[in-house]
């Protein structure tokens, strides 16, 4: 834009183009100092030991469309290529999202874009590394989603689409569309006139918008599941998440998504352990001055014409925790699938941006300097305060990892060299490895790794099951053994010669029977579910 261009461009605009950038740059920065343990280092967790390289095809898991968004930068996981697109989208999101909160006030963007990179949901994301740069893409296709039906009157037509592709990266990110749309939804009636038809409109815009993305999804979905001659796995109710819903299921699950909503931001180490008394005193500072910025906005905005449109913003209010914890259907309260709830944090603020903004606005009779500075420094001390937590946070979850990962390389390495001092051992033989991490054996004792215990159970070891001791064996360690066939480990398992020896690492628990050596971490051999199988063979 040259210097007359910059003369004519009103005011706001202007505004909001510097609050872009500082929310591309906020969240990019933030990011990056956030992650950077995660960006320079390759740590495994259960389901990454597989993945050294992967072509992440997962129409078997609904994400059709995640081997696409993969393919930015291949299939290897690449820390630092992966963590620096990763940080692209994800910046490109935040930008998105305050124009489409319509945020003007730098420190006000900057603050929603950090929030966004450090939210806790994200490191659990860069903790699955092959999937991170992808699911990043995911968020901002979901929010590119959003600012397409925002555009136009007709612009549901093309963010549909968009939306399909969001969720067939990870069904999680239809939440982040589907609460992103209410706060605009929210904030449109408080810029506008107040008409409750309006209002009312423009909820059936987005809500037309969710509904006929949703329906693409699902049918891309049954034209790759036909195509590959494959179904659903089985698992978590994936396969039956609609048709297997009852009434009754779906009234419960509609209060568990409330429920687990108000315990997530309100209740200490309840539905997240990482909710700590601190956590919640920013969560209540910043819910407390968005509520009285909603007042403020609200009481001068045309809302006063119109009785109806008070209830009406309440209402759509009423609806954000569902919204933002739509993946309670998804069965699955991991914190990866819990970034939607992010989103309340940006629309406290953009709030209290609007009513600071709107009080200055006010003639000199009107305004309020004392309560306006207050709420100003309340949203903005206690997103700092939410910022530094999830800093935090998330650096316990990498040292928690890395902590079981050294652990983990421990103890294989000391398994490997047990088998291969028994006597009797020789080069090829088979190995029949009965069991995963012997927790009862092994376990970290660390308090403050507490904090992080739904991450994964990654505080242990990061093979919890029989198949990840042979691919940490195989792709960490470089050690050939394979592994046999169910039947071998059940009928091993089941043997009179197997139940008689000790646990592992007791004398005994390794011995050599002809051409197999056996090793006993468990006391019997757990079976591998239909779904680990057909997911085994995903294509």
């Amino acid at each position: 834009m040259n210097e007359s261009e910059r003369i004519r461009a009103p005011r706001g605009w202007r505004a909001l183009q510097r609050a872009v950038r500082a929310a591309f740059l906020c969240c990019f920065a933030a990011g990056y100092v956030a992650h950077l343990f995660a960006m320079t280092n390759l740590i495994p967790n259960s389901d990454g030991i597989s993945r050294v390289f992967d072509a992440q095809q997962m129409t078997v898991s609904g994400r059709w469309f995640l081997h696409y968004a993969s393919a930015w930068h291949g299939y290897v996981q690449s820390p630092a290529v992966i963590g620096f697109f990763a940080m692209l989208f994800l910046s490109l999101a935040a930008a998105l999202t305050v124009s489409l909160l319509k945020i003007e006030r730098p420190c006000f963007a900057g603050l929603c874009g950090a929030l966004l990179a450090v939210f806790p949901s994200m490191a659990y994301t860069f903790l699955y590394l092959f999937t991170a740069s992808a699911y990043c893409f995911g968020i901002l296709l979901a929010v590119l989603a959003v600012w397409l039906v925002s555009r136009s009157r007709f612009g549901f037509l093309f963010a549909a689409p968009v939306l399909a592709c969001a969720v067939g990266i990870y069904q999680a990110y239809l939440a982040v569309a589907a609460a992103l749309s209410l706060m605009v939804v929210i904030l449109n009636a408080l810029d506008g006139s107040g008409e409750p038809k309006g209002i009312v409109l423009d909820a059936l815009r987005h809500l037309a918008f969710l509904l006929l993305g949703l329906a693409l999804y699902f049918l891309v979905l049954r034209l790759f599941l036909w195509a590959k001659e494959l179904t659903l796995l089985d698992y978590k109710g994936l396969n039956g998440v609609f048709t297997d819903l009852t009434f009754g299921g779906a009234v419960g699950l509609v209060a568990s998504a409330y429920r687990e909503f108000f315990r997530y931001y309100f209740v200490p180490n309840s539905f997240a352990a990482y909710t700590t008394p601190l956590a919640v005193l920013g969560h209540a500072a910043l819910a407390a001055a968005g509520g009285w910025a909603l007042f403020r906005t609200a009481a001068r905005c045309g809302c006063r014409r119109h009785p109806a449109a008070p209830a009406l913003i309440l209402a759509l209010l009423a609806l954000l925790p569902l919204a933002a914890n739509l993946t309670v259907l998804m069965a699955d309260a991991m914190p990866i699938t819990r970034y939607a709830l992010v989103l309340p944090y940006l629309l406290a603020l953009a709030l209290t941006e609007r009513a600071v903004r709107g009080g200055e606005a006010a003639s000199p009779a009107q305004k309020k300097t004392d309560v306006r500075s207050a709420l100003r420094l309340t949203a903005l001390c206690a997103s700092a305060l939410l910022v530094g937590v999830s800093f935090f946070v998330d650096n316990l979850a990498y040292t928690v990892s890395a902590t079981a990962h050294r652990a983990t390389e421990s103890f294989a390495t000391r398994l490997v060299e047990r088998v291969e001092a028994t006597p009797g051992y020789r080069n090829g033989m088979e190995i029949v490895v009965i069991g995963g991490f012997p927790s009862q054996v092994y376990s970290s004792q660390i308090e403050a790794f507490s904090l992080v215990t739904d991450y994964s159970n990654l505080s242990s070891s990061v093979i919890p099951l029989n198949k990840h001791v042979y691919y940490y064996l195989n792709d960490w360690l470089n050690v050939p053994w394979a592994e046999p066939d169910e039947a071998t480990m059940q009928a091993v398992s089941d043997s009179a010669a197997f139940q008689a020896m000790p646990l592992y690492p007791d004398d005994g628990s390794v011995v050599v029977e002809g051409e197999r050596v056996i090793v006993k971490l468990a006391s019997a051999y757990i079976p591998k579910q239909p779904y680990e199988i057909a997911y085994e063979n995903r294509r």
